[in-house]
């Protein structure tokens, strides 16, 4: 998909604004087969697993990286702690999330879409307005921010840089995820809630040779709502295409699925509840809140990193449409708003529970944007700037802020720190994980955590 530049033309909607939905027939025709699941209210939980006859090419810097799968526990032991992933699709603007504000060049490139007043930090940088409780947890040593996240040669396109950071992998084809390998070397087949994926649909990030994710979703008709982001419903299908229901008596580990997560809520009828919320006044909701609210989302993975049996990650997608070529005052102040208040409610209910040792939270985003003002947003950029929260952090600002005057070819940041060394901070720093094994290569690691 060719990198999209019109401001005037947004993704397609339907009529009362909500994202428009894949039949049920695409939806398993892009899987290759039926899908195992079992109702929990208006959502279902399915067990996903890797497709045998997917083909796949898993190389890094030449090396083969997962030709042979290790056994469980190879890559690292079991800690007791969970890593919840927020993925903000269609690409966050990272210049008017962590702002620069101190710097003139940003305000001459930004125009009025400048930030004049964010909640200041240090003198130099501020966040933007909204996020006033990741403020409050930056003052008390709990956020660490990692500036100028990117790389090299970047595509541009949703998918094309989505699969780089799904797999972690640059340059590879149909590979496994990054999570999916940490998963396959940690746990393999033996934990049916080790990842855990909250959205429409599995996340690539979490696809492995063997191990397998659950995912929670709205599965009205099997037909989930593609993201307001996504213009090409053909490479969404594609994004599917590697996933098949896992090789296990299906009615045997959803029974076990649906008990483990029904005892992590306490009853099936309480995470109904979480689901379902009450009745909702917005217009674009029909009795019960959207399944992209990240505020539901959120409370359904509290409730699991709370529970008698933690999820070693939980992914949390498909909320939001960062793609903010036009209005984008507007639209990202309301996405600021519910990520800060999203994050305020989990950590809220992780703390009741006295779990916030075990617990850490990290932003992902396919891409930035670009530091020049289109007139109502920005077009796709780069060099993003993303966040890890909780008590375990060792908080602070971490890499090196891109130049915005050293731009590239295309009017872009050049990135100043590699993704993959943020994945493999976490994986080696929280996870206690072999990291390089997991990438194929050795990686610079931050000392995110405390």
């Amino acid at each position: 998909m060719t990198e999209h530049m019109n401001p005037e033309t947004p993704p397609a909607e339907t009529p009362d604004g909500a994202c428009p939905a894949i039949s049920r027939r695409r939806f398993i025709a892009a899987l290759g087969a039926s899908v195992a699941t079992v109702a929990v209210g208006a959502y279902g939980i399915s067990v996903w697993g890797k497709d045998p006859g997917a083909t796949t090419t898993t190389t890094s810097g030449g090396l083969q990286v997962s030709a042979t799968v290790p056994p469980p526990g190879a890559l690292g032991p079991a800690t007791g702690r969970t890593l919840v992933v927020i993925e903000m699709g269609g690409g966050n603007d990272g210049l008017n999330t962590v702002v620069p504000f101190s710097s003139s060049h940003y305000h001459d490139l930004r125009g009025d879409l400048a930030i004049d007043e964010p909640l200041d930090l240090d003198g130099e940088i501020g966040l933007h307005p909204a996020l006033t409780f990741l403020a409050e947890r930056y003052g008390t040593g709990e956020v660490a921010i990692v500036e100028g996240i990117g790389y090299p040669d970047p595509d541009l396109s949703h998918f094309a840089s989505m699969a780089v950071w799904w797999s972690g992998l640059p340059g590879s084809v149909g590979a496994t995820g990054w999570l999916g390998r940490y998963l396959d070397g940690t746990v393999g087949t033996e934990d049916p809630l080790a990842g855990v994926t909250i959205g429409p649909g599995p996340t690539p990030a979490l696809l492995g040779e063997r191990a397998f994710q659950v995912s929670v979703q709205d599965m009205s008709g099997l037909a989930p709502r593609v993201p307001g982001w996504i213009d090409d419903t053909d490479e969404l299908m594609a994004m599917w295409s590697g996933f098949a229901p896992s090789d296990f008596d299906g009615a045997v580990l959803l029974d076990d699925v649906r008990a483990a997560i029904g005892t992590t809520v306490d009853a099936a009828a309480q995470l109904n509840a979480v689901l379902d919320g009450p009745p909702a006044d917005d217009e674009n909701t029909t009795g019960r809140r959207r399944r992209s609210d990240l505020g539901t989302s959120m409370e359904v993975a509290a409730a699991l990193v709370t529970g008698p049996n933690p999820p070693r990650v939980v992914y949390v997608h498909g909320w939001g449409d960062f793609d903010t070529h036009e209005g984008q005052a507007a639209r990202h102040q309301d996405m600021m708003e519910a990520l800060d208040e999203a994050l305020r409610e989990f950590f809220t209910a992780v703390e009741d529970a006295g779990a916030e040792d075990r617990v850490l939270v990290m932003t992902t985003s396919e891409f930035g944007r670009r530091p020049a003002f289109n007139g109502s947003g920005t077009d796709h950029g780069t060099a993003g700037a993303h966040f890890l929260v909780g008590a375990p952090v060792a908080g602070g600002r971490y890499g090196e802020p891109p130049s915005l005057t050293d731009l590239d070819r295309r009017g872009n940041m050049v990135h100043t720190v590699d993704y993959r060394s943020v994945f493999a901070s976490v994986l080696t720093g929280w996870f206690d994980a072999d990291a390089a094994s997991i990438f194929g290569t050795d990686l610079e690691t931050l000392p995110l955590l405390g």
